[in-house]
């Protein structure tokens, strides 16, 4: 007998099954390695009786008590909000602050471009007639005239405006050529 028993030789026992009949001689003869076996069988018995005792849970009702407390606690949070007001406050307070911001961001914009405008800056009255005009007050009013495109005053003038703008640009093209 060279050696003691091993943990897997421990471990086999308690599973059940049958050692060689060597290591069976060794557990006789051997007070440690029998105090040992005598104090696991003991821990083991304890254990296995332990694992009887404990009733299985009943899942089907553990299930619909952990509903039963969430719908509580989601009922309870939408009577606290609707206890102080008698309705839903959060739907109507998005909205109005939605349409405050709408309001006041158009009312700003509005302000503030019109307080950038200058004098100088004053939309064209119809009260001026393309005859008035002189080559640089034209230049004049074309820069100074609000942001729109030529193409768009020239689509909006009518006949005898038309022929007046006609006129205008044939004597510009005869003063062109006759200075070169």
């Amino acid at each position: 007998m060279f050696s003691h028993l091993k943990a897997e030789d421990f471990v086999n026992l308690m599973e059940g099954s049958e050692l060689p009949d060597k290591q069976r001689t060794h557990i006789a003869a051997c007070a440690r390695c029998r105090t040992t076996w005598e104090s696991i069988q003991s821990v083991h018995s304890e254990i296995t009786s332990l694992d009887a005792d404990v009733p299985e849970p009943d899942w089907g009702q553990f299930r619909s008590t952990v509903r039963d407390e969430l719908l509580s606690r989601s009922i309870q949070r939408q009577s606290t909000v609707r206890r102080w007001t008698g309705w839903a406050v959060r739907p109507a307070m998005a909205w109005a602050l939605s349409l405050f911001m709408a309001v006041g961001i158009t009312t700003m914009t509005v302000v503030w471009r019109m307080s950038e405008k200058t004098p100088a800056e004053a939309p064209i009255t119809d009260s001026i007639t393309p005859t008035d005009l002189t080559p640089e007050a034209s230049v004049e009013l074309i820069e100074s005239g609000p942001e729109r495109s030529l193409f768009d005053d020239v689509v909006s003038l009518g006949e005898e405006e038309q022929k007046q703008f006609r006129l205008l640009l044939e004597s510009e093209e005869k003063d062109a050529t006759s200075i070169q």
